[in-house]
């Protein structure tokens, strides 16, 4: 399905010819094996096509974002300028409409912009590479940036093919199945789960454009029910926006029973998107029974653990022994204090997971710390980062810079390690403060960010939320609603807020994935408001 809502199918045989001409195309544009390849390409049947080609040549691809209307077009060169020459990058393959206004845009670079509609041609059966070795790269994933610094995680053919292996041993692919997915092909979840497994385990996949979906979510659920969906991964925030955004009328008819799992990963799962999805869609067939939720990053190729069959376990513990002495105590769900977390499930067949403390100490079963992994499918390496990469690992143990906690072998996530906010001695997860405002009436849904600033007074941090709101120009409603927040905060997690402004929509800033990237949104803060530098770097 096309950005404009077109729909094409592509066969197996189709691909192939496309791929190899692909390949051909590339060859012949002076592109070399081991070659890194940017591919700036929108959603498109040319992104897919000239990836698996630029493969099949034994080069290296790499899909990065488009620009936004909403985004900085100086910005983006700079990320872009940054990316080629970090990446040492042989070329950028963009769109024939985009490449004029690329190449303009990357004036300075040694690196070619290539239209895409220059590299098809008569398919060449010699411009493909010998078959590679498990060890030889196949492609660079680059993480989205919401700790900062974008890193290129290095998968090599070898750990890729054993991660989907272990994917398909731990949920058995069938050949009658369908996997739907509007995630977009820079994203692990959608490159992995959405395009790779479908192709290398032999079952049909069913991609649309994430433009579109953001507009018109209910596609999703007509597309499980057109083509018989029954596989769909993708983050959290997507349950809700489903639930707040598809009308009634467009899924009344629809049928969702073949809809077997979806596979939540990205971001910390939420209890209550859970709940209101499955009540929202029961009517059309789906069963809660069908949510998972799993954990995992780039660097692991895409996951590291996922629920087991059923609801997913929700384990409720006191938020006061969470924040001071970093352990998940069982409350009931109904005790004053009590706060829920999702389980993530046991680690993939192929991965282990340990929490430990700062030093690097394992800790005992419900003691919250760092998360770290080790797969059998790790990345080999960052991209021409060896500091970065020495600076990742732990004797052979992956530090994630997430916090959580284990019970009964399975994983629960707390939140970002380098986010934390640390008050009068007590860890404050910003994900926290962030789902409970985002409830509060007036507050745009999925568009609160949370954050701390020094506080030399104080000797400790103050807590600034920042909120987007429905009327950000009436100032008895911006009171009004500030006070309801400070209240939420404090009830629900005694928290008291240091601060709390109301800004127009399109404030926030996001990452590629549509992650909050607080550190660039405390630095935007400080630029408007006025607040002065911390004298540490965060």
């Amino acid at each position: 399905m096309h950005e404009d809502g077109a729909r094409e199918i592509i066969t197996a045989a189709d691909l192939w010819t496309d791929v190899l001409s692909a390949a051909t195309g590339l060859r012949n544009a002076g592109l070399h094996p081991d070659d890194v390849v940017i591919l700036i390409m929108g959603h498109s049947r040319q992104l897919i096509t000239t990836f698996l080609g630029a493969m099949a040549l034994g080069a290296v691809p790499t899909i990065v974002s488009t620009a936004t209307a909403r985004l900085d077009l100086e910005v983006y060169r700079k990320r872009i300028d940054v990316l080629v020459r970090c990446a040492a990058a042989a070329a950028v393959i963009t769109h024939p409409a985009d490449a004029i206004p690329l190449h303009d845009l990357l004036t300075g670079l040694t690196c070619p912009v290539i239209s895409s509609d220059t590299l098809t041609g008569t398919a060449d059966p010699s411009a493909l590479s010998p078959t590679p070795s498990p060890d030889q790269t196949a492609f660079i994933q680059y993480t989205s940036g919401s700790g900062g610094v974008q890193k290129g995680a290095v998968h090599t053919h070898g750990a890729v093919l054993r991660y989907i292996e272990s994917k398909h041993r731990g949920y058995p692919f069938a050949p009658d199945d369908v996997m739907v997915s509007w995630l977009p092909l820079y994203h692990d979840l959608g490159l992995l789960s959405g395009l790779l497994t479908p192709l290398v385990v032999g079952f049909r996949t069913v991609l649309m454009s994430p433009l579109q979906w953001v507009r018109q979510p209910g596609i999703l659920l007509q597309a499980v029910h057109e083509y018989g969906g029954t596989l769909c991964y993708m983050p959290n925030f997507a349950l809700n926006h489903c639930v707040r955004a598809v009308r009634e009328r467009d899924v009344r008819d629809l049928d969702l029973r073949r809809w077997k799992l979806v596979t939540l990963g990205g971001e910390p799962v939420r209890v209550g998107s859970l709940r209101a999805f499955a009540e929202r869609f029961a009517a059309q067939g789906f069963r809660e029974s069908a949510l998972r939720a799993g954990y995992g990053m780039a660097e692991v190729v895409e996951g590291v653990t996922v629920g087991r069959e059923g609801p997913p376990k929700v384990d409720w513990i006191s938020v006061a022994t969470l924040q001071r002495d970093a352990r998940a105590e069982p409350l009931a769900s109904t005790a004053p204090g009590a706060t829920a977390f999702v389980s993530c499930g046991p680690p993939k067949d192929g991965a282990e997971v340990q929490i430990v403390r700062d030093d690097g100490t394992p800790l005992p079963e419900r003691g919250v710390g760092e998360i770290e992994v080790r797969s059998e499918y790790m990345m080999r390496e960052y991209h021409r980062r060896p500091d970065l990469t020495r600076a990742a690992f732990r004797e052979g143990w992956f530090r994630t810079g997430d916090l959580g906690y284990l019970v009964g072998g399975e994983l629960y996530v707390v939140g970002r390690k380098s986010d934390l906010i640390i008050v009068g001695g007590r860890n404050i997860a910003p994900e926290e403060i962030e789902a409970a405002a985002e409830q509060v009436p007036g507050v745009v849904a999925g568009r609160a960010v949370a954050f701390g600033v020094a506080d030399e007074r104080a000797g400790t941090e103050r807590v600034i939320l920042i909120c987007e709101t429905a009327q950000p120009d009436d100032p008895a409603q911006q009171i009004a609603l500030e006070r309801r927040l400070r209240r939420v905060m404090t009830q629900a997690l005694e928290i008291t807020l240091g601060e709390v402004r109301m800004v127009e929509r399109g404030w926030i800033i996001k990452t590629s994935s549509g992650k909050k990237a607080r550190s660039d949104n405390r630095d935007k803060y400080r630029r408007q408001f006025g607040s002065a530098p911390e004298a540490i770097p965060r």
